[in-house]
């Protein structure tokens, strides 16, 4: 089964509660929360307080992926978190990450950026939940998914089934109606979208279109 995570960082923040509750009645299966500190990647985004703010209204797991330079100040800010997320170009000591992650009881995932290659994760792949790849330059909402990272999805996949490991591939960056069953396809098995759920009119029928069109995929696999 695919599952899909609602990105907030295209939410009407204005309106955020609702947004959450339009977002829950249609379907999704977790929230994620990006933050950015303007210093890993070229935009600011939400804090702390809006991360903890979404968890306080949702019964659905949060993921909170932390786009920032230092990774291990941040940890214990989100001990009620579901997920939390860090980028490998982050961190010195991932091993060390990890732990300290499960030690405030979330499951940890680690993020690569577009150019990233899988050998800078080989030797922790088995200790987290998942992995994240980016299919997209991070920092901004909107841009357009990059086609030859569904080469690097099957690779990771491979990796994962070679090694008997159950870690989860997710996919955030450019996912809609027509990208999703690339990133299917090529093996992942959790997508992240922002504008494709809350950049549309009806949440409900965008969210149910992005279900569709992934295990429309998942059947022709």
């Amino acid at each position: 089964m695919i599952k899909i995570g609602a990105s907030i960082l295209s939410a009407d923040f204005g309106h955020l509660k609702e947004e959450i509750r339009k977002a829950e009645e249609a379907g999704v299966d977790f929230f994620h929360v990006d933050m950015m500190d303007g210093h890993f990647v070229p935009n600011i985004s939400m804090g702390i307080g809006i991360a903890k703010y979404v968890k306080e209204i949702t019964k659905l797991p949060v993921d909170v992926h932390l786009m920032v330079e230092n990774v291990d100040l941040f940890i214990n800010e989100f001990e009620n978190m579901d997920y939390i997320t860090f980028h490998i170009e982050a961190v010195k000591f991932p091993f060390r990450t990890i732990n300290r992650i499960k030690s405030i009881g979330a499951e940890p995932i680690v993020a690569l950026n577009p150019a990233t290659p899988l050998d800078r994760i080989e030797y922790i792949l088995g200790e987290v939940h998942a992995v994240l790849i980016m299919t997209v330059e991070p920092g901004f909402s909107g841009q357009k998914f990059i086609p030859i990272m569904t080469k690097k999805i099957e690779k990771l996949k491979n990796m994962i089934v070679e090694n008997g490991y159950d870690t989860k591939i997710f996919v955030d960056g450019g996912i809609n109606v027509e990208t999703a069953p690339l990133a299917v396809k090529a093996g992942a098995d959790v997508l992240i979208a922002a504008s494709a759920i809350f950049g549309k009119g009806d949440v409900k029928t965008a969210v149910e279109k992005l279900k569709n069109s992934a295990l429309k995929a998942l059947n022709e696999k």
